[in-house]
């Protein structure tokens, strides 16, 4: 269970590399109400819902309260968890320019890659800052807290790239944005596209026109873009095998993942691996592609 604090509106907890892994529940019993945000430093992190969905390092995690799911930490991650229950998003989203879109963010499951630079210098030090003003039991103030987590939620919407909708939210936009977090959290399933158009209520002909008429890519390419992107991050940083990464990205048959990397970037997985590992290329986190540059 997660530290109780102020009651029982907030919960937080550090968890350190350990030995045994931990679970943790959400949308029921004391948790029916709580909103939860993780953070992946080190490690990764198994998200259960409906289905299985694995949060990589150096991502973050949101889950809406009343969404029934279990957190699987294994050993050795490093993951920070911060609930808090819905009675006090009025003080967290705020009622300013920036209220509707945290309300946004925090509606849905989402899944945001980040990198270690940021997870390092921008969430790390707030969760720091938080951990420190509970820790002060005689003087801690809700309110500085709900500051803090605002803060927090600011900087994973900027980072998801959600900040680009207007708050005028024309349909386009709304519709691009739910179709890109979907695309995040299901990528690594191989889903396709009609699976999408099912979760967004829509037809196939209206998500492609809405993608071709604002980014110039059709829906199946969008999705490749993210595969590929995260495909090349772990051809140049993985020493596992190819089929390894084939595996983590849905693809059972290794043929077939090198099949898809040839046509998107006109060589093999094996040949990219070798020629970044010949070159000895060493590139910092952030010039490595992640998924604040899928369009």
């Amino acid at each position: 269970m997660l530290t109780n604090i102020i009651g029982s509106m907030v919960r937080f907890e550090s968890i350190q590399p350990g030995l045994q892994s931990r679970i943790f529940s959400t949308g029921n019993d004391n948790f029916f109400d709580f909103n939860l945000i993780g953070i992946i430093q080190r490690g990764d992190a198994t998200v259960s819902m409906e289905e299985m969905y694995q949060v990589t390092e150096s991502s973050i995690f949101c889950i809406p309260h009343k969404k029934q799911a279990k957190v699987l930490v294994p050993a050795g991650s490093q993951v920070w968890l911060l609930g808090y229950r819905d009675e006090l998003s009025s003080l967290v989203t705020g009622s300013d320019l920036d209220s509707a879109k945290l309300e946004t963010l925090m509606r849905q499951f989402t899944i945001t890659s980040s990198s270690k630079q940021d997870i390092d210098e921008e969430f790390l030090p707030l969760m720091k800052l938080l951990k420190a003003e509970i820790s002060t039991t005689n003087k801690r103030s809700r309110t500085v807290i709900c500051s803090i987590i605002r803060v927090l939620l600011i900087g994973i919407y900027r980072l998801s790239n959600i900040e680009s909708i207007r708050l005028t939210h024309s349909p386009d936009e709304l519709v691009l944005q739910q179709f890109r977090q979907l695309v995040e959290v299901e990528y690594r399933n191989r889903r396709p596209v009609s699976y999408y158009c099912e979760e967004l209520i829509m037809t196939y002909d209206r998500l492609h026109a809405i993608c071709q008429r604002n980014l110039k890519k059709s829906p199946l390419q969008l999705i490749n873009s993210r595969v590929l992107i995260e495909a090349t991050s772990r051809l140049k940083k993985s020493a596992g095998s190819i089929q390894a990464i084939a595996n983590d990205l849905g693809y059972s048959d290794g043929s077939q993942f090198s099949h898809f990397f040839k046509k998107e970037t006109g060589i093999s997985p094996s040949q990219f691996k070798r020629n970044h590992t010949e070159k000895g290329v060493i590139e910092s986190d952030e010039n490595t592609p992640d998924f604040s540059d899928w369009p």
